[in-house]
């Protein structure tokens, strides 16, 4: 007999339904009735129906989400929506996303019966070939845990580029050259405690994954998939590094899901890399987008680049040393990083005006260290089984300047000791030897001839080598580091152009305005401009907010 499960919020419109399709077809066994979407993917997974009547507007989850989410859960089942006049559109919509028919209201029973006629019809037409349709479903479940837990390691640098080629022969084809990760995390706040805690967590995940599939497949090649019950991954496979086209993508993403669902997500959005080998690069620079989140709130789209550019916090501190301490701790210098810290976060105390602007600048100081251990791989050395939002929440928490500086004096003198540590572990290995030598003298004329000397390498093999254990080549990297240095510069002194070409060790200025325009598409001073226009136009902002009041 063909099971039905019927989906409504009203209780006498189900009691309805179940009269109506008794008497039609007594053949039809109703397994059971629900309320709403949460109820009715309970039912299905027990019950196990072959039709789901549904309407659409629903309390909790609609009948557009029920249909997003059967469709990725239980593929095998088919949905039927009943929608009023009103909700034609919406009907139309249920009808893209696989709906076999749609009824509307009020339900006409000649209408029914011709709809479930039709069902059994089919239903009986694929039972001759039931077998082969169960080896085509495991087939496809074998092929998604597979294509994800091959995209997984993509994300995190496990895997390299004959799994792609893997993923390409069961259908998933990465072709172009340049990747970005997404990392949407679902803001809790958007649902209510009591919503989300009656409600199974992974199907808000379920859902937001359908959706940003479908988002992608639209505009350009990708894949998504589940990563925890509150986050959603998704890599961008792009013709060129044009990032325009993703912030468009993303925002889109972020709009939609708000207005069909009434859920809101915080999207962060990784810079292009390109090969491979530099998607765990993407997907770190998303996680570190979503750390900003603690920062500037939900329900926003934060790209990598933008963050570290816009979201600069205006209170003023002694820059000369604060970068001192930001040194201190990154070469090592425990006990001078102890006694930095302890001053400058003293200093960030007296000088605040409102608690916020101090919680801001550690949040940012931590989120940026956190970025440091992470290339470093020295998160778990240093934070043990903390992760980067717990330890945050406790920092926010503390209201005694004298236990703030105590805290960050202990997280920052301890990443120091582990920088220390790890250097005495790897002094044998010579391209994390090369790594540090390039890190520590970039500003100076290096050569790749001068770097395998000093790890007591031929120069052939050491370029092959780096080139492997990195995926960059020598020249690139050295590039990188420069580029980088110079990029904090312009951003953070008043230095002329010309000297700070100099100290990061480009031969000349000529040469220096051609990488840099090359590497960030915008000149040196242009890239100054730019960073301080949008500084400047923030602090405004801020600046009348703050003043508003006594207007």
């Amino acid at each position: 007999m063909p099971k039905i499960l019927i989906v409504d919020d009203e209780k006498i419109f189900r009691r309805g339904l179940r009269a109506m399709i008794t008497s039609l077809d007594p053949e039809w066994e109703i397994v059971g009735d629900a309320s709403d979407g949460y109820e009715a993917l309970d039912c299905a997974e027990v019950l196990q129906p072959d039709v789901i009547l549904t309407d659409i507007r629903m309390p909790r989850m609609d009948g557009i989400a029920l249909q997003r989410v059967v469709k990725e859960r239980f593929p095998y089942m088919e949905c039927v929506v009943v929608s009023g006049y009103e909700d034609f559109n919406y009907a139309l919509q249920s009808m893209r996303y696989g709906a076999k028919d749609y009824l509307m209201k009020p339900v006409e029973r000649s209408e029914l019966g011709r709809i479930l006629d039709k069902l059994k019809e089919e239903m009986v037409k694929r039972g001759s070939s039931s077998a082969a349709r169960f080896d085509q479903e495991e087939n496809e479940l074998i092929r998604r845990h597979v294509s994800e837990s091959v995209i997984a390691g993509l994300m995190r640098g496990l895997v390299q580029q004959h799994h792609v080629d893997l993923l390409r022969k069961i259908g998933v084809d990465f072709d172009q050259p340049y990747y970005c990760c997404f990392l949407i995390k679902l803001d809790k706040g958007s649902i209510g405690s009591e919503r989300y805690l009656k409600a199974d967590p992974s199907l808000f995940q379920l859902y937001i994954r359908q959706f940003v599939q479908e988002m992608v497949n639209k505009r350009m090649k990708g894949y998504s998939l589940v990563l925890s019950d509150s986050e959603v991954a998704a890599i961008v496979n792009l013709s060129s590094d044009d990032s325009l086209g993703l912030t468009e993508l993303a925002e889109s993403i972020r709009r939609q899901i708000s207005s069909l669902s009434n859920l809101t997500v915080t999207i962060g959005v990784g810079r292009i890399a390109e090969g491979v080998n530099s998607i765990s690069d993407s997907y770190r620079d998303a996680e570190i987008s979503l750390l900003y989140r603690l920062i500037v709130g939900g329900d926003k789209v934060l790209h990598y680049d933008a963050i570290r550019r816009d979201h600069d916090l205006y209170l003023e501190v002694d820059v000369e040393s604060w970068g001192e301490m930001e040194r201190a701790v990154l070469e090592g210098r425990e006990e001078e990083a102890a006694s930095r810290v302890e001053s400058e976060i003293g200093s960030l105390c007296r000088q605040a005006t409102s608690p916020e602007l101090i919680y801001q600048k550690i949040c940012k100081l931590l989120i940026q260290f956190y970025e440091a251990a992470e290339k470093l791989n020295l998160t778990k050395a240093w934070l043990g089984e903390r992760d980067i939002r717990s330890l945050i929440f406790e920092v926010c928490s503390i209201t005694s300047s004298e236990e703030l500086m105590n805290e960050c004096r202990m997280l920052l003198a301890g990443l120091a000791r582990c920088i220390v540590d790890s250097r005495l572990e790897i002094e044998h290995d010579p391209i994390d030897q090369a790594v540090q030598y390039l890190d520590s003298n970039f500003h100076k004329p290096v050569t790749l001839n001068e770097v395998a000397g000093q790890v007591h390498l031929n120069p052939a093999y050491f370029s092959s080598l780096f080139k492997q254990r990195t995926g960059t080549s020598f020249v690139e990297r050295l590039t990188s580091i420069r580029v980088e240095e110079a990029k904090r510069r312009l951003m953070d002194t008043d230095d002329i152009i010309a000297v700070i070409a100099e100290e990061t060790g480009f031969p000349n200025l000529r040469h220096f305005y051609r990488v840099f325009k090359r590497e960030t598409k915008l000149s040196p001073k242009d890239y100054r401009l730019s960073f301080r226009k949008e500084k400047l136009g923030n602090a405004v902002i801020t600046y009348d907010k703050t003043h508003s009041g006594t207007m």
